[in-house]
């Protein structure tokens, strides 16, 4: 069955993520990353990977993989980039040790992919909708969130789309999470999702914290998905004889950090690669 062609919000949040497979000293692991679009003064537009510390950190060889392009549509086969000897100069975190956001300049990435002859189709995320503290104060401190990505590294093959969840907040957007700026999600966010982009995605219709209705969609980039909380669960194994074994088991609570973290990320970033934006909101504007 033909595919439609990617035209609405729902449509274009299935090209928004970036699958990275990390090689590691303790073996290989998954993780997912998004594209945020600033513009530069002279109106060219700079794409920005965003993931977390910890997806990148400590790396030697690092791959990318989007879906392939073909003209202005997306194919069903991937286009896939490999960093050998990765290191952190590509990359940057945010300078709070607590905050595991990463950022890294992608334009590189996309035009080597082109050169190989296998372009990359994806929707980047423009800065401007990077969630502002205007439009938290008319959030409710209960709303669902939509957030794309690679559970345990999952994603359709046949088609190279990731995988959509959905959940809630757990805790108040603009509360900060533990000092932190930071909140949590009631969703099922599993190891893989980590770099994921949280997003308050509504279509038709919305409510605002007054009780308004309001008809239209509604998007905003919320934040990025760094980790889920555990708990201990001890239980009996039996072999030939009789022993206690504990595991973490996953509670469905994600800890995601603001859009203010990611803003603060790409500041420094552009700042040591001596980049100038225009226009691009300042991570005080920013939940």
């Amino acid at each position: 069955m033909p595919r439609p062609p990617v035209s609405t919000i729902a449509d274009q949040l299935f090209y928004s993520t970036v699958h990275i497979e990390s090689a590691l000293p303790a073996g290989t692991s998954t993780g997912t990353g998004f594209l945020v679009h600033y513009t530069q003064a002279d109106g060219f537009t700079i794409p920005i990977l965003v993931t977390n510390k910890h997806v990148l950190a400590g790396a030697s060889t690092v791959s990318f993989t989007l879906a392939g392009a073909k003209g202005d549509q997306p194919m069903t086969t991937g286009t896939r980039i490999t960093v050998v000897d990765f290191d952190e100069y590509l990359w940057f975190g945010h300078t709070d040790p607590r905050v595991d956001v990463a950022t890294m300049p992608f334009a590189q990435v996309l035009h080597q992919m082109a050169d190989d002859g296998a372009p990359a189709f994806y929707r980047a995320f423009p800065s401007e909708l990077l969630l502002t503290n205007e439009q938290a104060d008319s959030l409710d401190s209960i709303e669902s969130v939509t957030f794309v990505g690679y559970p345990n590294g999952l994603f359709d093959k046949a088609s190279m789309l990731p995988i959509a969840r959905r959940g809630q907040t757990a805790t108040p957007i603009f509360n900060d999470y533990e000092g932190l700026p930071a909140f949590l999600i009631d969703a099922s966010v599993f190891p893989g999702s980590s770099g994921s982009p949280v997003l308050i995605f509504d279509r038709g219709s919305f409510t605002t914290r007054d009780g308004d209705t309001h008809i239209g969609s509604r998007l905003h980039l919320a934040g990025v998905i760094a980790a889920v909380h555990t708990r201990k669960v001890h239980g009996q194994i039996e072999f030939t004889s009789t022993g206690t074994a504990s595991f973490d088991d996953l509670i469905d609570l994600g800890i995601v950090y603001k859009a203010s973290a990611i803003q603060e990320c790409v500041d420094g970033m552009l700042s040591r690669l001596g980049i100038v934006i225009h226009s691009a909101p300042t991570a005080s504007e920013l939940a």
